[in-house]
């Protein structure tokens, strides 16, 4: 089973930016890494979500305005369009909350665990307790990640996100723009 890592096209789009202190605002304690935590976002809501601003930027002024970009590691910033073309495969998988100027925010909480790595072939960085985390080559196990379209691996800290080639697909027959499916999985910059 062919899966990829999600990277933001950085040479070609701008990468989209969250107003998280406005975010945080209508939110009951959720830190910057609550992606990483895999938390839910509507379950701590004090009130109504209000949308929040987006902003997109990069070095290059001639870069476009992504239809998908990832912020905050694991989570994703669909253009209106993006949403309307993935939510009916992205709905059981995570959270969707609206962004202001037609965009949103959606939150992935389907995450996998260590049982999900094939050993051979995968092979971890071990130069101190905190980089245990950091895969110099990921393979996983097709059967435990069969049916899922976009997931986060627990076992590094649900710190970045792999999609499925339904995923990958379905971006590409729609022509959305702004990242880049990685095939090596380890792969952190494009």
């Amino acid at each position: 089973m062919t899966t990829f890592r999600l990277l933001n096209n950085v040479k070609s789009y701008h990468e989209a930016f969250i107003d998280f202190r406005a975010m945080r605002k209508q939110l009951d304690d959720v830190k910057v890494w609550f992606s990483q935590k895999n938390e839910t976002l509507l379950n701590r809501l004090k009130s109504e979500w209000k949308p929040v601003s987006v902003t997109f930027e990069s070095d290059k002024k001639t870069n476009k305005i992504p239809d998908i970009s990832v912020w905050n590691y694991s989570c994703l910033v669909l253009s209106d369009r993006a949403k309307i073309a993935l939510e009916s495969i992205l709905k059981n998988t995570g959270e969707f909350l609206p962004l202001e100027d037609g965009c949103w925010l959606f939150n992935c909480l389907d995450t996998i665990d260590g049982t999900s790595i094939e050993a051979n072939g995968s092979k971890f960085k071990i130069d101190t307790e905190e980089s245990l985390h950091i895969p110099e080559t990921l393979n996983l196990r097709p059967e435990k990640i069969s049916g899922k379209v976009l997931f986060k691996p627990g076992f590094a800290h649900n710190s970045f996100l792999i999609c499925s080639a339904e995923f990958k697909d379905t971006a590409t027959r729609e022509e959305l723009g702004g990242i880049t499916f990685e095939e090596d999985l380890a792969k952190i910059f494009l």
